[in-house]
């Protein structure tokens, strides 16, 4: 590639970085969220006083309008339910990888010791809640915990998550590291130092966020193409300048013989998971570099990842484009503004515009190269592993019965299950 082009992962990185680096609060939402003076003030919602579904989706709707964030995932929703599911499953999983990792390394220096990444920690209202619960209900394992580490790309959700995280009670077993999620794929940021140490890895609603490649097949030879961007005829730009796409000037999307290093390997281990057909199809090139460095740093890991396994298609009234910039793809993203417009595609939104652009996952994939990645003789990897995905509902009433019981209005639904039809979560357990 020249310098008037640039690999599509990493333009769509730049341009998520600029819609991340807006003030926290105008990105991820809360629902009566307050930092006080040492402590961190949360009021969740009251389940038990709603009355029926159609009272909780009024209430939700209130919530959604009052509040300033773009968007409001489960862990705030739900605050602090969900996220007491997640100490749940990391109290089981670790619990059985440390007891696996002690029987078969009697030199162990610190029994039972664990780790807990979190990539992507939003407000980080999920690590509070969850620390909370795990020093509740689970204080051995709360005891054993030697550290939990938050991986972010914006600058400013670190920071919010900064100033919250320590002045909290756990404020000792917090570190805190921003970095961007593609560097950590590309292995040009440090990411977790090797070790044998059992560290459950969790992630909620970040695999939509994490940029893409496309790639495509040339008609003629056959060959695997990568997808660049490149500016249009009459622009003249470096888009390679400062880190800073240019959004007054139009790129067009173009295909180019693959060399990307990252590309070429995910191909080489599970060739029938991504190589396009007829159609274009999208690689989740970082979500999956970043897996393969967990699996090489830490080969006791236990998995839980959740996102969006399927997203509506674009509200086409709102595009502004009169032809497509892109070569339609399997996976397509949805690109929408800070106002709520659609747009076609991540080439074709208004000059300046700051647009999240989210991806769904297809989980059956990605369960399926963890699998073929960790059959590869060189791996080291647990003598027994599971790994599987499940809808979220079935995940949430797996590792937290009790709280899905909370969630429930007086007709006995429950929004935390009945809701987010469309979420999935990838699962990998030892034993």
């Amino acid at each position: 590639m020249d310098r008037g082009s640039i690999l599509l992962r990493r333009y769509l990185c730049r341009r998520l970085s600029e819609y991340y680096a807006q003030p926290a609060d105008k990105v991820v939402g809360s629902v009566g969220v307050g930092i006080g003076t040492g402590s961190f003030i949360r009021q969740g919602i009251s389940f038990s006083s709603l009355i029926n579904e159609w009272h909780w989706k009024y209430t939700y709707k209130r919530i959604y309008n009052e509040q300033r964030g773009m968007w409001l995932t489960p862990v705030e929703i739900f605050y602090p339910y969900y996220s007491n599911i997640l100490a749940n499953f990391v109290n089981e999983s670790m619990t059985t990888t440390t007891s696996l990792t002690n029987l078969s390394n009697a030199h162990h220096d610190k029994e039972g010791a664990f780790e807990i990444v979190e990539l992507g920690g939003g407000r980080g209202t999920n690590a509070i809640a969850l620390l909370n619960h795990l020093s509740e209900c689970h204080p051995k394992s709360y005891e054993r915990l030697q550290c939990y580490t938050i991986f972010d790309t914006s600058k400013t959700l670190h920071e919010y998550q900064t100033t919250v995280l320590k002045q909290s009670q756990h404020a000792e077993k917090v570190k805190l590291v921003n970095t961007d999620m593609i560097d950590i794929a590309e292995g040009k940021s440090m990411f977790l130092t090797p070790s044998d140490t059992p560290t459950a890895v969790i992630a909620m609603e970040l695999l939509d966020n994490l940029p893409h490649d496309k790639i495509g097949r040339c008609i003629e030879t056959g060959d695997i193409l990568q997808a660049i961007v490149v500016p249009s005829d009459d622009a003249t730009s470096n888009i390679l300048a400062d880190n800073v796409i240019d959004t007054s000037i139009r790129y067009n999307e173009q295909f180019a013989p693959m060399n990307d290093p990252l590309l070429q390997n995910i191909l080489s281990i599970a060739p029938s998971l991504y190589t396009p057909n007829i159609r274009p199809r999208w690689v989740p090139t970082v979500a999956i570099g970043i897996l393969m460095k967990l699996f090489e740093c830490r080969p006791n890991f236990s998995v839980a990842l959740a996102d969006f396994d399927w997203l509506p298609p674009s509200d086409s009234s709102t595009w502004t484009a009169a032809q497509s910039a892109v070569a339609a793809a399997d996976g397509d993203p949805l690109v929408t503004d800070m106002e709520g417009n659609d747009h076609e595609c991540y080439l074709t939104s208004p000059p300046n515009a700051l647009c999240d652009i989210l991806f769904p996952t297809d989980f059956g994939r990605l369960a399926n190269f963890v699998d073929q990645y960790m059959a590869q003789p060189t791996i080291a990897h647990p003598s027994s592993y599971t790994t599987l995905t499940m809808k979220q509902r079935d995940f949430l009433s797996r590792y937290g019965p009790a709280e899905v019981e909370k969630t429930k209005v007086w007709t006995g639904y429950s929004p935390m299950i009945n809701d987010f039809g469309n979420c999935s979560v990838l699962v990998t357990t030892q034993g």
